[in-house]
């Protein structure tokens, strides 16, 4: 039987409510425990995971490259000097229009290699919520404790529940 990655969307409403750093603490630290990891930053526009992990002068490809054929997906990775085990899938903030289906068959890809795939996704529920959604089987909301926060949190669900999720997990940072 073929072993393929646990794919995890952090998502949120919200902007600034810690989804990147929820993302990238948690898999520094299920690439502590030995597990394989990715980190894909689906936050095109915004992206920063590879500024938030520090390896931002690291990057030579991104998703986008590999989408668009100048590279293999291995290519883009980046392996974190501090975690063995722990890889940057970095994001582009020019990108073009990506469709949810090619970034899903990256990670597709990608998947027999790695036990987690992280998946940063971008505030609200518009286009980038939806292709970087469509990427994973399962979901970290991370609202912050405010009100406005957590109504919109449960807006993310509610849209969530429509792809059919595994598990919705809910992290109030």
């Amino acid at each position: 039987k073929v072993h393929l990655a646990r794919k995890i969307v952090a998502t949120a409403g919200k902007g600034g409510g810690g989804k990147t750093t929820v993302a990238a603490n948690l898999g520094a630290q299920l690439s502590r425990r030995g597990e394989r990891v990715i980190l894909c930053d689906t936050d095109f526009g915004l992206n920063n995971m590879d500024v938030v992990t520090g390896v931002e002068n690291l990057v030579v490809y991104d998703i986008v490259d590999v989408i668009e054929g100048r590279c293999r997906a291995k290519q883009a990775l980046i392996r974190h000097p501090d975690f063995g085990n722990l890889y940057i899938l970095a994001s582009n903030h020019s990108a073009p229009y990506i469709s949810p289906p090619a970034g899903k068959l990256v990670l597709d890809n990608l998947s027999p290699q790695f036990d987690f795939i992280l998946v940063d996704c971008p505030a609200g529920i518009d286009e980038g919520f939806h292709r970087a959604v469509a990427t994973a089987d399962e979901a970290i909301v991370v609202p912050t404790p405010h009100i406005s926060a957590l109504r919109d949190a449960d807006n993310v669900i509610t849209v969530l529940k429509s792809y059919e999720p595994k598990s919705v997990k809910v992290v109030i940072n």
